[in-house]
């Protein structure tokens, strides 16, 4: 039986003791306080409402735009106003003030851009006094072909091409819609109007509550006041739309989509009616707005799934569409937690907002845990806390790296704001918050969201406001426990072994920074606070629980407890060492434990491995004691290293006996399930067949092959005759070994689609062909301007890793760069070359894309390129160290050859 933290008992006569040390000196934030907030823009000056009038015009892509904005002067006299704006030309800037006769007098501002080209510099003539003042500004700007600022979005319809427009902000391109202060505590009211086309749909944060048809045959759609709210939320969305509409406890909802697609918005307006009752609840908030609309865009966003602007979400539209005919379980998953993530952004981020954007966890690792949270209590039979250990387990590899960071880290300019929207703040946040609501317990965990909600809505907070709020409710100190795991980078190893004697047994618990690399040892470590959490191997229910805050802490056991296994559920985010006094019997016992802690001990040994800590062929010893299981999350698991074990080898000499291995142990997980699904089978076992069709076609399996071929021909005749959860794996086998007949066939397919999820996997399927020849005309086709943004910006990636021609896409994006960074945005430029030079196995590979970072961008980009060369370092280090021993291993244990 699982008891809350602490915990000093566990079942009758037993005590546990930590020793407690003081952490080494961690950095305490302070409370939200507006004045000290950081940020460039002085804090003297503050806006509090913005009346701001748009008019798009996706002929000339540009727009004009005039916002008037009521600030509010603090302290001395103001000789300047400094505000945000980027790539807008100022027409005008006017100081407003009223005059007797209820007239309003403009006094010019004189214009000016700071050496900061994001900043702008207004002077009146004489200097402001403290009080109210109004400021309007008329200018122009453009639409972007990327998702930033104002964009526009083309796509096919059976009418011929339209285009919509649409914009995103986060983290801080307001300013390239609306001059102002684009820094999130600057929060202030909206009134917004824009002007568009007569056939076009409106859509902005709140209601639209006016419409005026205009001389030139367009209409100005006039929306009601926004909450005070931060400008990177501030929506503006039109186009041809299609609707479907909904209510849900009198909150207005609609999903709007472009021609073509509405009927495949059912199953999103049923997920977000449900979570939206399960949120209101769970918070104690009711959805703060009248209105909530979720936007499909089809192909703008390459960056980034989908943003969670207050009432008018928009998502690509592969994560809001649907179809019950044609999809797979993973979409139908991927739409239900997309949808479940922005809207707990309306409470987490948008209701209550962080200050800064160090503090961005407190967005995006709440609303990933909360996602995760919602999908597992309303979808149980998808056993989603399992699944989520794989991005669990991705992350933690990222953390264990030397370049990693905190979940906090300092940002001082824009493009480090950007750069922390990654793994660090989204997966181990939210891992981080499951073991910390593990801690504290979920009845008391939820009072403190409720009380930190209710205490700073309509505000702006840090970190340190959320640790006051659970420790209220909760009676436990949090802010040392949790400042070990946000404001310390990486995470710890603990590693367990047994002292003391038979009558008084003692479990030796010691706690270090996992790294990958071999100068971990000679690298002082940090000390986390670790909710450490074991059982013994013969009661796997009897949990005990101990808050470890030393380096070396020593647990009295009772006597004969046992072999035991650590971090129960897979909960806590450390890795746990067994010694060789604990690891055997462990080891022996997997097939009998429970499936999280059968992942959970595999992922550790595999983690071990890759650091060179135990021989990669311990995993393999496990995944084959683990061969007769059938649980489809933990066989997907190990399909998904065998998978990454096999591209470590290509170019290597074991590489074909490696496969017939993996097609030896794999192949019969397939044929318990075959290519027809059966009525009995559960979802997880249809996603699980995509996923061995997919590794086994890719490992060479011959059947398999054959069989994707077959159902190809007959998806042409018929799509319907393909099921949903076959169609991507398909795809991807006959892409994988296409001539130039069968190419064309999938580009004609990808072409023709009117659906964007049809469209990306035709596409993806192109991308790769193991022929170089096919290879090289699919990397011109991501300079193409017809080729969809959201597709070209991934073809280099694609072919590198999942083509396997690394060396050839590396050379095609290095000599022709420029050029293809042109339709992304800011911060893709920046992890363009670092996310492709890792599909290398090359060491030099690593050199070659530092060098080429410092010709090519500027500074800031310097640590991406950083970390990803360490991951390539690391990972070839794996490759020169464990495949030998793989190699012997694999020849001791002869495969059959496939059919």
């Amino acid at each position: 039986m699982i008891r809350g933290f602490p915990s000093v008992v566990s079942r009758p006569l037993w005590w546990l003791v930590a020793l407690f040390t003081a952490l080494a000196p961690i950095r305490a934030e302070a409370p939200f306080a507006f004045a000290t907030t950081p940020g460039k823009l002085p804090k003297d000056v503050v806006p509090e409402h913005y009346t701001l009038r748009l008019q798009p015009d996706l002929a000339t892509l540009t727009f004009t735009g005039t916002a008037r904005i009521d600030l509010q002067v603090h302290g001395a006299d103001k000789t300047s106003l400094q505000l945000n704006a980027l790539d807008l030309t100022i027409a005008s800037a006017s100081l407003v003030t009223p005059s007797a006769d209820g007239e309003a007098a403009a006094t010019p501002l004189a214009v000016a851009t700071d050496a900061d080209p994001q900043l702008l510099t207004l002077t009146p003539p004489a200097p402001l006094p403290a009080g109210a003042h109004t400021i309007e500004l008329t200018y122009s700007g453009v639409i972007y072909p990327q998702a930033q600022g104002f964009f526009f979005d083309e796509y096919p319809t059976r009418d011929g091409p339209r285009r919509m427009f649409g914009t995103q902000m986060e983290p801080t391109d307001a300013r390239r819609v609306f001059p102002g202060w684009d820094e999130p505590a600057f929060r202030a009211t909206y009134d917004i109007t824009v002007v568009v086309p007569v056939a076009f749909t409106a859509v902005g944060n709140m209601p639209a509550i006016h419409e005026e048809p205009l001389p030139d045959g367009r209409k100005a759609v006039t929306f009601a006041r926004t909450p005070a709210m931060p400008s990177y939320l501030v929506a503006l969305f039109g186009g041809e739309f299609e609707a479907v509409a909904g209510e849900h406890a009198g909150i207005a909802l609609r999903i709007l989509t472009t021609a073509g697609k509405s009927a495949q918005t059912r199953y999103a307006l049923d997920a977000s009616k449900a979570v939206l009752a399960y949120y209101d609840e769970y918070f104690g908030l009711p959805y703060p707005l009248p209105k909530l609309d979720q936007i499909g865009v089809p192909n703008a966003f390459s960056g980034f799934g989908a943003m969670e602007n207050w009432g008018a979400i928009s998502y690509i539209d592969t994560l809001l569409l649907y179809d019950p005919a044609a999809s797979s379980q993973n979409v139908k998953e991927e739409v239900f937690l997309t949808v479940a993530h922005e809207l707990a952004h309306q409470w987490f981020g948008n209701l209550v907002t962080m200050a800064w954007w160090d503090n961005l966890w407190l967005n995006e690792g709440f609303a990933s845990w909360m996602e995760s949270k919602v999908t597992a209590d309303l979808n149980p039979a998808w056993d989603h806390w399992l699944r989520a250990g794989t991005s669990k387990d991705s992350v933690m590899g990222l953390d264990a790296r030397a370049s990693t960071h905190a979940i906090q880290q300092v940002v001082a300019t824009e493009a480090e704001a950007a750069a922390g929207f990654n793994e660090i703040t989204y997966d181990k946040g939210k891992a981080f918050i499951r073991m910390l609501e593990d801690y504290i317990g979920e009845d008391a965990f939820r009072a403190g969201i409720r009380l930190y909600l209710q205490r700073h809505r309509l505000s702006n907070t840090t970190s340190a406001d959320l640790w006051a709020a659970l420790s209220e409710a909760s009676g436990l100190d949090i802010g040392p426990l949790a400042m070990s795991w946000t404001l310390q980078p990486g995470f710890p190893l603990v590693e367990l072994e047994l002292g003391g004697t038979a009558d008084a047994p003692v479990l030796i618990a010691t706690q270090s920074r996992f790294r990958l690399d071999a100068t971990a040892d000679a690298t002082p470590s940090p000390v986390w606070q670790i909710p450490l959490t074991f059982a013994p191997l013969a009661a796997p229910d009897d949990i005990t629980r101990v808050l470890l805050t030393a380096p070396r802490t020593e647990i009295p056991l009772p006597a004969g407890f046992g072999p035991l296994k650590a971090n129960h559920a897979d909960i806590g985010y450390y890795r746990v060492s067994y010694a060789p006094d604990l690891r055997p019997a462990l080891v022996a016992a997997i097939a009998a434990l429970p499936t999280a802690d059968q992942l959970n001990l595999f992922s550790d040994t595999w983690a071990l491995s890759q650091a060179g800590r135990l021989p990669a062929t311990e995993s393999l010893e496990l995944i084959a004691a683990l061969r007769d299981e059938t649980d489809p999350t933990l066989l997907n698991r190990l399909v998904d290293t065998l998978i990454t074990l096999d591209r470590y080898q290509r170019d290597q000499p074991g590489r074909a006996a490696f496969r017939a291995w993996a097609i030896d142990l794999v192949r019969p997980w397939f044929d318990r399930l075959g290519w027809t699904p059966r009525d009995d089978e559960s979802d997880l076992d249809g996603a699980l067949r995509g996923t061995l069709v997919q590794a086994l076609g890719a490992w060479g399996d011959p059947a398999i092959i054959a069989g994707a071929h077959q159902r190809f021909e007959a998806f042409l005749r018929d799509p319907a005759s393909v099921p949903a959860d076959l169609v991507p794996p398909v795809l991807d086998t006959v892409g994988r070994y296409a001539d130039a007949a069968t190419y064309a066939q999938l580009l004609r397919l990808a072409r023709d689609a009117l659906g964007t999820e049809l469209k990306t996997g035709a596409y993806d399927a192109a991308w790769r062909s193991l022929d170089p020849a096919l290879a090289r005309r699919s990397l011109e086709l991501a300079l193409d301007p017809a080729t969809p943004v959201a597709i070209a910006n991934y073809i280099p990636y694609q072919i590198a890793h999942y083509g396997e021609h690394p060396d050839l896409a590396w050379s095609f994006v290095t000599e022709r760069f420029d050029a293809l960074v042109e339709r992304v945005t800011a911060m893709e430029r920046y992890t363009y070359a670092s996310s492709l030079a890792s599909a290398s196995s090359r060491r030099d590979r690593a050199d070659e894309l530092i060098a080429f970072y410092a010709m090519h961008l500027p500074p800031d980009a310097a640590p991406l390129a950083a970390r990803a060369a360490e991951g390539l370092r690391a990972k070839v280090d794996v490759i020169e160290r464990e495949l030998p021993g793989i190699d012997t291993w694999i020849s001791a244990r002869p495969a059959k050859q496939p059919e």
